[in-house]
């Protein structure tokens, strides 16, 4: 039964392997290739410096244990994000370009911006604050997250201090309105103005620490290493970059085989065709040079008659071949496969029934004579007269093309397959016959023969046209007995061929020894 052909292409191990085989060097090219191009443009780029500074975050003690200031809020310890935001604001990267003499117009702040990183580690009772600056010269970029860093804790400390401020001004508040009452405290007890005048003590002793505080305060933040210039650029590494961009192509390269295998909708190798149809592979005939015109190879032409002839228990054995569509060889496995039968000593026939693109007589050389047309029409009043052009091999040619194949199969194929059963001869009966897809002559013929061979062209047959010739044939009765792989790159399933073998004498076959046999 004919198995539906699968929706997604498959790629198995082995053809992974041949693909790596036959395009590696490809993929190592293309991958070296842009591997040294990254290289000449790493080289071509202006090196980037990148210096840093490191700051640590500590939550303040100045206020804990405090027994004259109990009163004083505690300064909590700020997260990380937060030192980020600051660190990227406006304000302080204003400052930092201010100070290092650079304008700090906006569009400046963006440069620098985009130049400026800033990386947290967070720990339980502290952080870590890194700023980072990257410029073409070393100097320069350590100079500016110095100097960043100063602006960052410029910015912690006045934000101690202004809390340290907003307590005072409580605190002078509070003062004030004590001063008020003690002013109009006319009418006030001894022991009231005496309570007045204990609290305008404290709190003015209070104002003068929060003032010393106030001048002496610090913020959470503390230096740990300040930025050197660094020795070696951050970018380009043009070593770093040539490796990975290798890998890159590498793996971009072999994505792009595998997409392309993967949409390819032709046969791509008997192992496929054999998933797709089921049907056993009877030959595989190897892709010749250029200039061998319908030459194949005749030892897988011998491995495919001895295929047919242990399939087919029939006398005569009636082969038609065919294909799915035009270019695809079957003429040639034909021309073969009929040599090879006449080789191995059978009686063998071959004709030409392609009469739309006959072929037979160009390769035998038959420009008269009795043709297929004459034989059919002909029939029974004169017996078929084939021409013998090798030894055990006759051939009936195609001429003249048919006016209406179709009607002139229909009638008179069968009498002749009949006769030639009946009276020829023959042990083998091989047709050539045009494609399944193409026209209907094929249709007609193939109920009437032993079995039909389906040529199919490696790379090149259609995955779909292949399934449909062959769903066609069943539906008309015809028996496929197999497929005929034509113009295979690399056999996967008959032997390789054997030195030892090879340069044999033409009139017995007997092989020569090689040079180690002979010693």
């Amino acid at each position: 039964m004919i198995q539906p052909i699968p929706q997604e292409p498959e790629i198995d191990l082995v053809r992974l392997g041949q693909l790596l085989r036959r395009h590696g060097w490809t993929l190592l090219i293309f991958a070296g290739s842009l591997g040294l191009f990254t290289l000449l443009i790493s080289f071509l780029q202006t090196p980037v410096y990148q210096a840093s500074s490191r700051l640590l975050a500590t939550q303040s003690n100045a206020f804990s244990g405090s027994n004259l200031l109990g009163t004083v809020p505690s300064q909590t310890l700020l997260d990380a994000e937060a030192y980020r935001e600051a660190a990227l604001s406006g304000l302080v990267l204003g400052r930092t370009l201010q100070t290092a003499g650079l304008p700090s117009e906006p569009a400046d702040l963006e440069q620098f911006n985009r130049n400026a990183r800033v990386r947290t580690i967070e720990g339980q009772n502290s952080n870590v604050i890194i700023l980072s600056v990257r410029s073409a010269d070393p100097k320069r970029a350590a100079e500016l997250a110095n100097t960043w860093a100063s602006s960052l804790m410029r910015w912690d400390d006045e934000r101690v201090r202004g809390s340290f401020g907003s307590y005072r001004e409580s605190l002078e508040a509070q003062l004030a309105v004590v001063n008020n009452q003690i002013n109009q405290a006319t009418n006030r007890s001894p022991e009231n103005l005496t309570g007045l005048r204990t609290l305008q003590a404290s709190l003015q002793r209070d104002i003068d620490l929060v003032r010393a505080l106030e001048r002496s305060a610090s913020g959470q933040l503390s230096l740990i290493d300040q930025a050197i210039a660094p020795a070696r650029p951050t970018s380009p590494r043009p070593l770093l970059y040539a490796v990975a961009a290798f890998l890159v192509g590498l793996v971009l390269a072999f994505g792009l085989l595998l997409l392309r295998e993967a949409s390819v909708r032709t046969v791509r190798n008997a192992d496929e065709a054999f998933r797709l149809t089921s049907l056993p592979l009877l030959g595989e005939f190897p892709e010749m040079p250029a200039g061998n015109g319908r030459t194949l190879s005749p030892e897988v032409a011998g491995y495919l008659d001895i295929n047919v002839t242990h399939t087919i228990a029939d006398s005569p054995r009636i082969i038609a071949i065919t294909s799915p569509v035009a270019q695809e060889g079957k003429s040639s496995v034909a021309i073969s496969l009929a040599r090879a039968c006449a080789k191995a000593g059978k009686r063998t026939l071959l004709i030409d029934l392609n009469s739309r693109k006959p072929v037979l007589h160009k390769e035998f050389r038959l420009a008269q004579g009795e043709d297929i047309v004459s034989t059919l029409v002909n029939l029974p009043r004169v017996h078929p007269q084939p021409v013998m052009v090798e030894n055990n091999l006759y051939v009936i040619p195609c001429l003249q093309p048919l006016e209406n194949p179709p009607r002139l199969l229909s009638e008179l194929f069968r009498p002749f397959i009949t006769h030639l059963k009946e009276s020829g001869p023959y042990d083998m009966i091989i047709i050539d016959t045009p494609p399944v897809l193409s026209v209907t002559d094929t249709l007609i013929m193939a109920p009437y023969v032993s079995g039909v061979l389906m040529v199919v062209r490696e790379g090149q047959t259609d995955r779909r046209q292949l399934r449909s010739a062959l769903e066609i044939l069943k539906r008309v009765g015809a028996q496929t007995l197999g497929l005929v792989m034509n113009r295979v790159r690399e056999s996967q399933t008959l032997p390789k061929p054997d030195r030892v073998y090879e340069g044999g004498t033409k009139s017995t076959g007997i092989f020569r020894p090689s040079a180690e046999e002979k010693i």
